[in-house]
């Protein structure tokens, strides 16, 4: 077993051009749950120079958020019929748009097994030959849904290989095969597919829910970035 021993990496990449090109020419914005994931704080100053004026929000702590970045005119709680507020799409969650959002994990340890090896704790997965198994610094605590064990693809390095087992509070782990990354390289769960990764939609289907509850749930520890 391989160990890094160092701060650990849970970041949320925040793609802000691609965000400001979602919403160029809307007045009005869906940002309730804290933006799905993506901060307020981040995509609402963006908002403002694309030309929304008002927003639509979830609650009185995302409305002050909202004030916070200059805007007056919002809408808190269900989003009213005549509002016509640009919702997923903005976020590249919906069939237009360029996904916003990319969560990355780190790898923070390898291990080589053999064939029959359990993973994970209920050993739900066996390897079905020898293999490189990577540890990634994200679990159910950060919001990465259980449901997407044994289901769900991770990017790891330049590839895509299965998350198997069960996804535990603060890890889980992805079968690499013959591939062995490096103890600190980024394992990336979903985002743009044009870069590569898995889309927020595979994720979605895997886990059962609309791409906007999967970046809704990211957790407090996930440090949301701007790019």
């Amino acid at each position: 077993m391989t160990d890094v021993s160092r701060g650990i990496r849970r970041i949320a990449r925040i793609d802000l051009e691609a965000f400001a090109t979602n919403v160029a020419g809307a007045s009005v914005l869906d940002v309730r749950a804290d933006a799905y994931g993506h901060s307020i704080a981040l995509v609402g100053p963006v908002a403002r120079e694309a030309g929304v004026s008002s927003l639509v929000v979830s609650d009185e702590a995302d409305a002050a958020a909202a004030r916070a970045v200059g805007f007056t005119d919002l809408h808190i709680g269900r989003l009213l019929r005549d509002v016509g507020a640009l919702g997923a799409e903005a976020y590249g969650l919906d069939d237009a748009g360029t996904p916003v959002l990319t969560l990355v994990g780190e790898v923070i340890s390898i291990k080589h097994v053999g064939a029959d090896a359990g993973v994970s704790y209920g050993y739900t997965y066996r390897t079905e030959a020898p293999t490189c198994l990577a540890l990634i610094a994200l679990g159910y605590a950060d919001g990465v849904p259980r449901l997407a064990s044994n289901r769900a693809s991770v990017r790891v390095g330049s590839d895509i290989h299965p998350l198997v087992g069960r996804i535990a509070m603060d890890q889980f782990v992805v079968d690499c095969g013959d591939d062995v990354p490096a103890a600190g390289s980024e394992a990336v769960l979903f985002g743009d597919p044009g870069t590569g990764a898995t889309s927020t939609h595979d994720w979605a289907t895997a886990t059962e829910r609309h791409p906007l509850q999967l970046t809704a749930g990211l957790g407090a520890r996930v440090m949301r970035i701007a790019r």
